[in-house]
């Protein structure tokens, strides 16, 4: 820390807090502050007799252990020990920390590695002790152990617990559901949890619910319809089927609703139209069938909207240019035919639009004009036909670009690329193009590029500006025209990150030199 100085006041030191009467230092917040390596057990942090505050969040400490001298502060209210890097077992003197208001040891970095582990006597031990317990979160820490049975005893004081990814199986008591100051409940990702609703007696206060990918073994009761102050509900992969229950109609404050990936069918429910503050509907992976209802036009504060993968009919309708605020558009694996829509030219916000493997017909049309912070355009496996409009070359913030299995025709030339620095991903194959490298400065090809297939699109030769690709995984150039002797630098490409290079159906000679 730039400020911390042996000869200076510590009070006025970055991160520290000090009582203004007797001057000992009751908060430390260390947060991003590039810490690393392991914590000496004989530090001064643990000789901080009036420490209510500590903050160790978003550091590296090398998956050193959760010193059992943190026990010793008697005084703290707050600790945040999340997202920096500690190791193995969480201490039972944590437990002994019974003035604790929050308690955050989140380890989640997204990946199977669970390096923190807490055992059911800790747990239960904390759950006794920490009485006036307000927010507790444990995101990413090995639960595996624990009996969910042992949270019926979880301090009535808590208004935030948060246990996303902790590996916690059997099932979870209802009790939690009513604990009454809770406002925010967040049990995703635990594959192995199972549970149902309370049907009376819900925490009135809940703001947000996410029980994804958990197991209910019943349909939503009515007593849902009581949230009143829900603003987010997230429902993923809860094995619930049938008719959406028209109840989730009353709770007119949510902003984000997600009940993909279950067994819903029929109609879109007409209830969302009560919804009109939502930002983000996710209804994908599901089996709703019918065409888009009109009520969608009402919803103009959707951000995201992701109805993909499911059974839906007809041609997308004009009112979506209505949706100005739309960031996010998922049409993908529906049924839906007709020509290409021209209502994203007033969608201007649009930064991710799929509609791929559909039934769309004719050109794609110049309507991306508006579009410059799209970043994310897959159109592919529909019946598109005519030339890549001219549109799609200006948008400089494209990252991904998937135009594949399609019939459009014309001649690429990639100097027109020239301006798409930042795409990673670009499929062009299974179209009637021809793609000519042409003109295209080697200095100006595309840095970030990931994933390239131009398989099927009449090439006759390498295009000379792979061999500067570092980053490329996966590379197609099959059935086009390319011949002659495959020149030595293709060995070079992608020489630490390539995991598929397709040649095949050209008339190519000579060998490849793996690393």
């Amino acid at each position: 820390m730039m400020s911390w100085k042996e000869d200076d006041d510590c009070c006025t030191w970055d991160g520290v807090t000090c009582d203004s009467v007797t001057g000992h230092v009751i908060g430390l917040d260390l947060s991003c502050s590039w810490l690393y390596g392991n914590i000496p057990s004989n530090t001064s942090l643990f000789l901080l007799p009036q420490l209510k505050t500590l903050n160790l969040s978003f550091n590296d400490f090398k998956l050193s252990k959760i010193f059992p001298d943190f026990g010793r502060i008697s005084s703290l209210t707050h600790l945040n020990l999340s997202t920096s890097n500690f190791g193995g077992h969480i201490p039972f003197e944590i437990s002994h920390l019974s003035k604790l208001v929050t308690l955050d040891i989140s380890n989640y970095f997204g990946n199977d590695n669970f390096y923190v582990r807490i055992e059911r006597p800790v747990f239960e031990r904390l759950v006794q002790n920490l009485t006036v317990l307000i927010d507790l979160v444990l995101d990413g820490v090995d639960m595996s152990s624990i009996m969910p049975s042992s949270m019926k005893n979880l301090s009535s004081s808590l208004n935030y617990l948060s246990l996303w990814d902790c590996k916690l199986q059997g099932n979870f008591p209802t009790h939690v559901f009513r604990l009454p100051n809770l406002q925010v409940l967040l049990l995703g990702a635990n594959a192995n949890l199972t549970g149902n609703f309370p049907k009376v007696n819900w925490s009135m206060p809940l703001k947000i619910l996410d029980v994804s990918d958990m197991s209910m073994s019943e349909q939503l009761p009515n007593s849902i319809s009581n949230l009143l102050y829900l603003r987010e509900l997230y429902l993923d992969s809860c094995t619930l089927q049938g008719s959406v229950p028209a109840i989730l109609g009353n709770l007119t404050q949510l902003t984000s609703l997600r009940l993909s990936n279950n067994k819903f069918n029929g109609q879109i429910p007409s209830f969302l139209s009560n919804l009109a503050n939502l930002q983000d509907l996710f209804l994908h992976k599901n089996n709703f069938t019918g065409q888009f209802p009109k009520f969608f036009s009402n919803l103009t504060q959707l951000q995201s909207l992701d109805l993909s993968s499911n059974q839906l009919t007809g041609s997308i309708p004009s009112f979506f240019s209505n949706l100005v605020n739309l960031h996010d558009l998922y049409l993908q694996n529906n049924s839906f035919i007709g020509q290409f829509p021209e209502f994203f030219s007033n969608l201007t916000q649009l930064q991710s639009l799929d509609l791929s493997s559909n039934q769309l017909t004719g050109p794609i049309l110049d309507c991306f004009v508006n579009s410059s912070q799209l970043f994310h355009l897959h159109l592919s496996s529909n019946q598109l036909t005519g030339p890549i409009p001219s549109s799609l070359f200006q948008l400089v913030s494209l990252k991904d670009l998937d135009l594949s299995s399609n019939s459009l025709s014309g001649i690429i030339e990639f100097h027109m690329f020239s301006k798409l620095k930042n795409l990673r991903y670009l499929c062009l194959s299974q179209n009637k193009l021809s793609v000519t490298t042409t003109g295209f400065n080697v200095n100006s090809a595309f840095p970030q590029l990931e994933y390239f297939s131009l398989s099927d699109c009449n090439i006759c030769e390498f295009p000379g500006f792979l061999r500067s690709l570092d980053h490329l995984y996966h590379l197609d150039l099959s059935e086009n025209k390319i011949h002659g002797h495959i020149p030595n630098w293709m060995s070079e490409i992608g020489k630490d990150t390539l995991s598929l290079l397709n040649l095949s159906h050209n008339s190519l000679t000579g060998t490849i030199q793996l690393p």
